[in-house]
């Protein structure tokens, strides 16, 4: 019995080996059935019988008179990686495909299958025999498992002009089912039923056990199918054969079933359903091969051919001829079947057949298409039956694949797409150079294809054909300047032309006139960098030449390359000195076509700052005082060239030439000590300006005391005035005592000058002290100064 432990089920192993899908191979139509033969190589079930497998078995094929052999298809299989070339009645068969399926990585299967036919209806009935299927080397490894099996199977296509037209479909594949997946179902595509009287479908199955059936069942559209006594509904797969009766194919099953009742008119398709095993303790391991439909059909089926394509020159109407065909049909195809042409897509004509085309018939029409401007000159022509331009048809057909044809068409409308590029080559002296005209290939052609391109010295050549430059990518010129003339032709229709022009040009190369260098002064950071305008240069180096464009650079390699130019170059700052500044002068025209030059920037350093004597003066107030800066002149030793042209309060703004001391005469000092910078230049630009430098300082002079002052208010010498003391010293303290040593007074900055009012003592404050002498203290608290003693004398 064959019970086994459940196994997994790869569909890949690294040997690539996996299962295949059931799929549609192929199709007749007409007055159609099938056979089927086959023998095993297995001398017994393989589910406990012994394990002996044969390499040759042999099958009979009786078919009736009036039965004609259209198509023969050979099946072998069995249990490892395959044998692939196998002997049929002496005849070398090798496999043209394969299939494989795995139960595991130790368990694994193979199909083949080889188009037979002509052999077939060469031999004709006859005894076949397959040979040379050696398998002896691997089934022992499969014995165990009860999983050894091999045998071949033919099926034979047959036209029976007795017979309905039938539609005869043959799938494909190698699929199974198991323990582990013991349910298969996939779906059989491509039918039309339109009678399901005599329907049938016939299958070949591997390693079936007629001994082993557990829930085995096959079922169509969801109903289980039998064939009893031969095919009980709870065992399928029993090694049968239902076109002999046989039921000793051990482990292989060719077989059929009536499935009138298990299939609709209408139909286009059916459902296939196996099971095997509850996926719990067993399972009988079946592996299907191919399956045989057979339904009434009696449709036809439209096919189109696009036979030539006429253009005409500088037209965008075709002439199109085409046929329409009815070919593996079982019905003839209805006149006013709707046909329908799109260029790239969209649609543009449609037609209609003329009459009822028949089987295996033809009707051939032509028709003049306007291709729309919207369509490029290059399109997919495609024509369509059964289309009503909508993508629709209403012709119900076996196939509604095979309704299409289409083909490339190119319009005889050449142009030039353009517009052509003038050529520029630089020359010297001469007039002629090199050019390359090829430049101009794409442009006049773009897109276009099916064409042709030449060049010509002359409109007349162009026209004619005549003359064509052979050797245009190094083409030298005849005059200067050269109109070169272009001809594009379809490749259909040399006589369908378009031409146009272009000029070659030599042009002369522009001079770079070398200018003078810049030199300039530097400022007193003396850094050798300065800012220089390039621009005003731009004159002197073109001159009077047309059509040309300048640029500066910081390298000759640059310049010659044309390749990072300098970008300001009116506020350019230099970045060595001295440095050599590269200027290219090219043609607008023609890039390539230069000259250059250079010239030197260059910085010069100033001279150091002069010192000059200090000029000093006694505080005024606040650490301030005025001074006079005309005599500085007598300290420069001024050269003949030489000028003073400002005195500034800092070297920025003597550098500058910005806010000049105006009155050099009465300057009041801001600080305290203060240096003032005064500018001389040359005025003929030999020299570089150079700069002198002095200092003002304002000191604390000593204050001068009077001896006597007159408070009698007639407005002069009304107080005691100490020149050089209010806001000079400001923390001075003066004391004024009677001559009997009282005080009288006390004054400091803050106090008004002592007009002989007594502010202090027991003489009384505010009472003007009588006309006499009186003592002063003055302490200045100054380091520079001790305090100051004396006498004054106060006459009102």
């Amino acid at each position: 019995m064959k019970n086994y432990a459940a196994f997994i089920l790869f569909l890949f192993f690294v040997n690539g080996i996996f299962a295949q899908e059931i799929e549609l191979y192929s199709q007749f139509n007409g007055h159609y059935d099938y056979t089927a033969i086959g023998n095993t190589m297995n001398t017994a079930e393989n589910n406990g019988g012994p394990c002996v497998i044969l390499t040759s078995s042999s099958a009979n094929l009786n078919l009736a008179a009036g039965q004609n052999v259209v198509a023969a298809y050979l099946y072998w299989a069995g249990s490892g990686l395959g044998d692939f070339d196998v002997t049929l009645n002496s005849t070398t068969i090798t496999a043209e495909r394969t299939f494989s399926f795995s139960l595991d990585a130790d368990r694994q299967f193979f199909a083949a299958f080889t188009d037979v036919t002509n052999q077939i209806i060469a031999e004709g009935n006859s005894t076949y025999t397959l040979s040379d299927l050696d398998l002896t080397s691997i089934i022992p490894s499969y014995c165990s498992s009860g999983t050894n099996f091999a045998g071949w199977s033919i099926i034979i296509v047959y036209e029976d002009l007795s017979l309905p037209l039938n539609q005869l479909s043959i799938y494909d594949g190698f699929r199974g089912v198991s323990i582990d997946d013991n349910l298969l179902t996939f779906t059989l595509d491509n039918l039309n039923v339109i009678d399901n009287q005599g329907a049938k479908i016939g299958f070949l199955a591997w390693e079936g056990d007629e001994s082993l059936a557990v829930e085995e069942t096959l079922q169509i559209n969801g109903n289980i199918v039998s064939n009893p006594p031969l095919n009980p509904a709870d065992n399928a797969f029993n090694s049968t054969n239902s076109f002999t009766g046989a039921a000793d194919l051990y482990n292989m099953d060719i077989d059929y079933y009536e499935i009138e009742n298990n299939i609709q008119i209408g139909d286009t398709s059916a459902e296939i359903t196996l099971t095997s095993g509850n996926g719990i303790v067993s399972s009988d391991f079946v592996l299907i091969n191919n399956i045989v439909t057979v339904l009434n059909s009696q449709l036809p089926d439209a096919t189109a051919t696009l036979d030539l394509i006429e253009t005409q020159c500088n037209s965008r109407t075709i002439q199109v001829d085409f046929t329409i065909g009815n070919f593996n049909s079982t019905d003839f195809l209805p006149a006013n079947t709707p046909i329908a042409f799109y260029a790239d897509g969209s649609l543009v004509a449609t037609a209609f057949t003329q009459n009822d085309i028949p089987i295996d018939g033809t009707e051939s029409g032509t028709i003049s298409i306007i291709i729309p401007t919207s369509i490029p000159d290059d399109f997919e022509l495609q024509i369509i039956v059964d289309d009503d331009g909508t993508g629709t048809g209403n012709v119900t057909e076996i196939n509604e694949d095979n309704n299409s044809d289409s083909i490339q068409v190119q319009l005889l409308n050449p142009q030039i797409i353009g517009p052509l590029e003038d050529l520029f080559a630089c020359g010297d002296m001469n007039e002629t150079e090199i050019f390359d005209l090829s430049v101009n290939v794409p442009l006049a052609i773009g897109n276009q294809t099916n064409v042709s391109i030449g060049f010509y010295s002359s409109q007349n050549d162009a026209d004619l054909d005549s003359d064509e430059i052979s050797d245009f990518v190094n083409y030298e010129n005849t005059s200067n300047p050269q109109e070169i003339f272009i001809r594009v032709e379809s490749n259909e229709d040399p006589n369908c032309y378009v031409t146009d022009s272009f000029l070659l040009t030599v042009i002369q190369t522009p001079i770079a006139h070398t200018p003078e260098s810049i030199t300039v002064c530097d400022d007193y950071e003396n850094d050798g960098m300065a800012l220089f305008d390039l621009e005003a240069l731009s004159s002197e180096i073109i001159g009077n030449q047309q059509n040309t464009l300048l640029s500066f650079y910081e390298t000759e390699n640059d310049a010659l390359s044309g390749t990072t130019p300098i970008s300001d170059t009116e506020n350019y700052q230099n970045t060595e000195n001295p440095q050599t500044i590269y200027v290219r002068v090219e043609n607008s025209l023609l890039g390539s076509c230069f000259s250059i030059t250079s010239f030197t920037l260059t910085v010069k350093a100033l001279d150091p700052i002069v010192v000059l004597c200090e000029l000093e003066k006694c505080d005024e107030g606040f650490d301030t005082a005025t001074f006079d800066f005309n005599h500085i002149a007598s300290q420069l030793f001024l050269g003949a060239n030489q000028e003073i042209t400002g005195y500034y309060i800092s070297i920025e703004d003597a550098d500058n030439m910005s806010n000049p001391i105006w009155n050099i005469s009465e300057f009041e000092n801001t600080s305290n000590p203060q240096n003032i910078y005064v500018r001389i230049d040359d005025p003929t630009g030999e020299l570089c300006y150079r700069l002198g430098v002095f200092e003002l300082s304002v000191g604390n002079c000593p204050p001068f005391v009077p001896q006597g002052y007159s408070p009698n208010q007639d407005g002069i010498n009304d107080t005691f005035e100490i020149i050089g003391l209010y806001d000079v010293f400001p923390d001075f303290e003066l004391v004024i005592f009677s001559r009997y040593g009282n005080i009288v007074y006390r004054g400091n900055n803050s106090i008004p000058e002592w007009d002989g009012t007594s502010n202090h003592g027991i003489g009384g404050r505010g009472n003007q002290v009588p006309t006499g002498t009186y003592y002063y203290v003055l302490n200045l608290h100054d380091p520079d100064y001790e305090v100051i003693k004396g006498w004054v004398y106060l006459n009102r």
